[in-house]
């Protein structure tokens, strides 16, 4: 039993399925945990979320999913808390125009808002309700699993989730 860990696909689809033909897992026995970001930056970020949601729905025992701090601003952006996701320096923008099909351009206030509306309508309600659902970490018998780092002597359930996914220490 081997335990493959994947960590920041952003968006590049075709390596992440060359990747996983090139591991030696078998996929009844073997446990593949991507650890966030599918998202931004890459030519296809729908196509990694779908890509992954098919293979946690498949087989939710051996393939497991972690949020990562793209799925969390796009989350964020979504619901109005920050808008960290489409400044230049995280890609968002990319995935903004894969799933809304034109390129984002905000000059005002108003050009915000819609954008906002705009991706939430765009992307699909099973890839919202998955980044939604994913959880912080993951723990087996191995190790504990997060996408960025640890609060140094605390179990990550006794975390901050903004740490576990922003954290580099």
């Amino acid at each position: 039993m081997k335990t493959f860990v994947i960590g920041d696909v952003h968006g590049r689809c075709a390596q992440l399925e060359t990747l996983l033909e090139m591991l030696p897992r078998e996929e009844t026995v073997d446990t593949v945990i991507f650890l966030g970001d599918l998202i931004d930056r890459g030519p296809n970020a729908p196509g990694c979320v779908d890509y992954v949601l098919k293979m946690t729905q498949a087989n939710p025992e051996r393939v497991l999913c972690l949020r990562g701090n793209h799925e969390q601003m796009l989350l964020d952006f979504i619901e109005g808390r920050t808008n960290l996701w489409i400044t230049p320096v995280t890609g968002g923008e990319r995935t903004f125009e894969q799933y809304v099909g034109e390129s984002l351009n905000i000059r005002s206030e108003q050009d915000l808002e819609d954008a906002r509306h705009l991706i939430e309508e765009k992307i699909p309600q099973q890839h919202l309700d998955f980044f939604r659902e994913l959880p912080y970490f993951h723990e087996d018998e191995f190790a504990i699993y997060v996408h960025a780092g640890l609060d140094h002597g605390k179990h990550p359930s006794e975390s901050a989730p903004q740490l576990l996914i922003w954290s580099r220490d």
